[in-house]
């Protein structure tokens, strides 16, 4: 069987603006955990609501590229998943295009909390 010892490196759980997972991160950051978090666009219901748009349309970069850089600024390595070509560009392009978000706009994603999952609930098991 397979075993290992120490902690894990990486920590893969769901991350968005709907779904902060303060208590695990802070748990990875004190253990140096790098948290992973896996659904940063939601399901195709993040990126029309008014607080993404407000955001975009204040820095001219698209409401995914919102959602990925609210992950990035708050130091959450994130991997959207797109199997069309022009979006993995525009996404990749939230890593390098010098924009950062303000506190406000960060504080007005943060309102978006309110507990939501995409996926699956461990806490059910």
């Amino acid at each position: 069987g397979y075993t290992t010892t120490g902690a894990p490196d990486v920590l893969q759980s769901e991350f968005h603006p709907r779904f902060h997972q303060r208590e695990v991160r802070e748990f990875c950051n004190a253990h140096e955990i790098q948290f992973m978090g896996y659904t940063p666009l939601g399901r195709n219901d993040l990126a029309p609501r008014p607080a993404v748009q407000a955001v975009a349309s204040r820095y001219n970069i698209t409401p995914s590229q919102v959602l990925l850089k609210w992950a990035i600024q708050q130091g959450v390595v994130t991997i959207p998943r797109s199997s069309n070509p022009g979006r993995c560009v525009e996404n990749a392009q939230s890593w390098v295009d010098g924009v950062v978000l303000g506190d406000a706009d960060m504080e007005e994603l943060n309102a978006m909390e309110d507990g939501h999952r995409y996926c699956w609930n461990p806490d059910l098991l």
